[in-house]
């Protein structure tokens, strides 16, 4: 809309008429700075407020002026600016005090009464309220123990709706030293709105102090009074009642008679969910209010401070300390709100010229000054510094299991370094099994976000004496409003039958290694493969169809080792009904894998019609669903996941176009997997599965009083795993079906792995490890 364009517009339309007005405000008696200080241009929403020496920093269009700086306990200050300032202002405020009225004791709680005022007050003002904006400024500093590593700036427009919440745009953004680097474990807070029912803090969501059901969620005690102009101002503190529902514990500053609140403190209650690395995220805000219009109270600042402690088991880092101070000015309210801003969604989002808008900064009406000892420590820091060198490791595992503390914003440096090392070892092209003995490869693919997708892959089998390789190319298309990829594919390698399982190929190769059962079989196959992709669009949906002529050949056991660590005599390699397979295949997505999905698959070999030596009809799915069960305010909240998968044919098909439910390799195991099915498969033409697990994630342990083993992120969970069919020979010893249940820690001393034990229809008891479900 156009209003909100001439918002954003303004302050670069009027730079030239801009005056710059700074200040200081002291207590009169003894000269003391009084931080966070509101300091307001009367008749207008433009203001800020002091930082932490008391020094402000206030641009006006023109002069004169009427500034009014405003400090509960103290009188408030109006001064009135007719020409240009020759220097900064010194204010001096004067302590008021207020008469005590007489006391009586009553049953009810004080506090408890002035919330249901305070309550009631904001239900009124958020009557009419249906959208608010304002100017935002943000600096944020990050300190590696006492010493500056990072200064990071940003301009941001903020909008909020009952519905959306306050979400910002960044329109400018810059960072000393530049190009050091974005530290992952903690990053510029969004300004939240305390008078809202519900604050996200850290991926989590809180019940604010100001929630319409807060007296059955807190305790509210009543401390001192103070006085503002003459009106007596309550200090209200509260606590919890729950010790494991996401409050907060704080402080808040309730003006009598019209029972706003002017100010907030408030600390996460429990503390911040962490996942390792990250063991600790301590963090402390504060927001202070103002009057706009009709008893219409918004926030104008915003105070954070946190402490954040990660690492790793065998490696410690330096802790990272951050102080951020926002302050927000030319409020408007219920201006229009763009589409894409008046609906939920991340709470920021950035304009794509952000970090070359500098200009931006000289004129921001919301600028807060830093103070002189944080101007000391941006003028004292290494100009070279980088979030990698101020985070080193410490520690006997160092060298092994560090911690990728940043993320490099530098587009091309990422693409030369990082990016290369994932797109050569992207893929399962490294292997070893009984056939091939060891498989060396390398795999290498496009850049994801060009537009030809290609990936090509080589290696050697030992015992084979061959290489392998493989190729992919995909060009888009588009027709009209339809789009998609055009594909072909070829590969000549050693295959695994029925296809490999989640767990991939490289950790049952290496389990194969160390001694366990080798968990697949194999054949050559040797296929070219042709696909047609359509995306739908404005939908989570994916369907191909694709056509397959393939050769397959048998392949015996070509290596005795015996293993590294145990003695085992693999079993051998068992042949396959070798032949010419050709076919068409129709497949589809729909949904997303890891929360509501359904994968479906049909192939069609017509046998002597397409000279091919099968002849068959083969019908696959797989459907998953996972939800948030319990504390789904938290940023990990509890959450069910369950997963049905198989298929069916009819006709001769080949034991290489089998289906499969997995086991174990070695120790290691998957979700879609059964834990106590040791380095084993069930493999059939006709079978089913379910798999589901429930993840408390730290919320038994709370429950339990655990704390210490809560705060490290470890969690608990249950799972299990049930199989279906009457064509595979190890299900029939158990009429057919086959079922387990077991539980997990997942995280464990802030390790991220998970620990399973199980058991299941053969009565065995099994340990398993693997990577944590979510």
């Amino acid at each position: 809309p156009l209003l909100i364009w001439m918002l954003l517009l303004l302050p670069a339309g009027f730079a030239e008429a801009q005056v710059r007005i700074s200040g200081r405000g002291v207590i009169e008696s003894d000269g003391y700075p009084l931080p966070s200080a509101t300091v307001q241009q009367e008749g207008s929403t433009r203001g800020t407020v002091t930082n932490g020496d008391g020094q402000f920093l206030l641009v006006v269009p023109a002069l004169p002026v009427d500034l009014v700086v405003r400090y509960i306990g103290f009188r408030s200050e109006r001064i009135r600016i007719e020409e240009h300032p020759r220097g900064p202002l010194l204010i001096e405020m004067k302590a008021s005090s207020i008469s005590l009225d007489e006391v009586f004791v009553t049953d009810e709680n004080p506090a408890e009464n002035i919330m249901r005022q305070v309550l009631l007050a904001k239900e009124s003002m958020r009557k009419h309220l249906k959208s608010t904006y304002a100017d935002t400024y943000t600096r944020f500093m990050l300190y590696s123990e006492m010493d500056l590593v990072q200064m990071n700036e940003s301009v941001r427009a903020s909008w909020w709706t009952p519905n959306s919440g306050t979400r910002e745009l960044v329109r400018a953004d810059r960072s000393r030293p530049a190009r050091s680097g974005r530290f992952l474990f903690a990053s510029p807070h969004n300004v939240p709105n305390f008078y809202d029912d519900d604050i996200d803090i850290l991926g989590s969501r809180y019940a604010g102090p100001l929630h319409p059901d807060a007296l059955n969620m807190y305790r509210y005690s009543l401390g001192e009074r103070r006085d503002l102009d003459g009106q007596v101002v309550f200090d209200i503190y509260f606590v919890p009642k729950s010790a494991t529902r996401p409050t907060f514990s704080g402080h808040l500053a309730v003006l009598d008679s019209v029972f706003a609140v002017l100010e907030v403190s408030a600390r996460p209650h429990p503390g911040t969910v962490v996942l390792p690395p990250v063991q600790q995220h301590d963090v402390y805000l504060e927001q202070r209010f103002s009057s706009f219009g009709d008893s219409l109270w918004l926030p104008v600042d915003l105070f954070a401070s946190g402490v954040v402690a990660f690492g790793r088991t065998g490696v410690n880092y330096p802790s990272a300390r951050y102080e951020q101070i926002s302050g927000l000015s030319l409020h408007v309210v219920n201006p229009p709100v763009p589409d894409s801003l008046s609906v939920p969604g991340p709470a920021i989002l950035w304009h794509p010229l952000a970090d070359r808008r500098d200009e931006l900064f000289a004129r921001n009406p919301s600028f807060i000054p830093m103070t002189p000892k944080e101007t000391v420590s941006l003028a004292t820091m290494d100009p070279s510094m980088t979030i990698d060198r101020a985070f080193r490791p410490v520690g006997l595992l160092s060298d092994y299991v560090a911690v990728q503390v940043s993320e490099d914003q530098d587009p091309e440096q990422a693409a030369t370094q990082l990016g290369l090392v994932r797109r050569l070892t992207g893929g399962d092209w490294f292997w070893y099994n009984r056939v091939d003995g060891w498989h060396p490869g390398i795999n290498y693919v496009s850049q994801p976000d060009a537009a030809l997708q290609w990936r090509t892959s080589a290696g050697f089998s030992w015992n084979r004496k061959r290489i392998s390789h493989r190729a992919e190319l995909n060009i888009p298309w588009q027709v009209g409003g339809v789009s998609g990829y055009a594909g072909l594919q070829s590969q000549d390698a050693t295959s695994v039958v029925a296809r490999p399982d989640a767990l991939g190929r490289f950790v049952p190769g290496f389990m194969t290694y160390l001694g366990y059962n080798d968990l697949y079989d194999y054949y050559s196959r040797r296929a070219v493969s042709f696909n047609i992709d359509l995306v739908i669009p404005n939908a989570p949906i994916v369907l191909s169809a694709k056509a397959h002529t393939e050769m397959h050949e048998s392949l015996e056991k070509l290596t005795e080792f015996k293993g590294w660590m145990f003695r085992n005599e693999q079993r051998e390699n068992p042949s396959i009904n070798p032949g010419d397979l050709r076919s068409v295949e129709f497949v589809g997505r729909i949904g997303d894998r890891e929360r509501l999905a359904l994968d479906f698959s049909y192939e069609r070999s017509p046998g002597s019609y397409f000279d091919s030596d099968w002849d068959f009809h083969r019908y696959e799915a797989r459907g998953t669903i996972k939800f948030e069960t319990f504390y789904r305010r938290r940023g990990r909240p509890n959450w069910l996941r369950i997963t049905a998968m198989g298929g069916t044919a009819s006709g001769d098909l080949p034991v290489q176009r089998q289906f499969t439910l997995s086991g174990s390799a070695g120790p290691f195991s998957d979700f879609t997997g059964f834990r106590t099915l040791r380095s084993s498969r069930f493999v059939a033409d006709k079978i089913g599965g379910v798999f589901w697990a429930h993840d408390f994630t730290t919320a038994l342990f709370e429950q339990l009083g655990l704390w210490s083993l809560a705060d490290s992120g470890m969690g608990l969970y249950v799972f299990g795993g049930h199989a279906f069919s009457s064509r595979v020979r190890e299900i029939g010893k158990f009429g057919g079906r086959f079922h387990e249940i077991g539980i997990g820690i997942s995280y464990p001393f802030g390790m991220r792995v998970r620990a399973e034990v199980a058991t299941g229809s053969d009565g065995g008891i099994s340990f398993r490890f693997g990577r944590p479900l979510n």
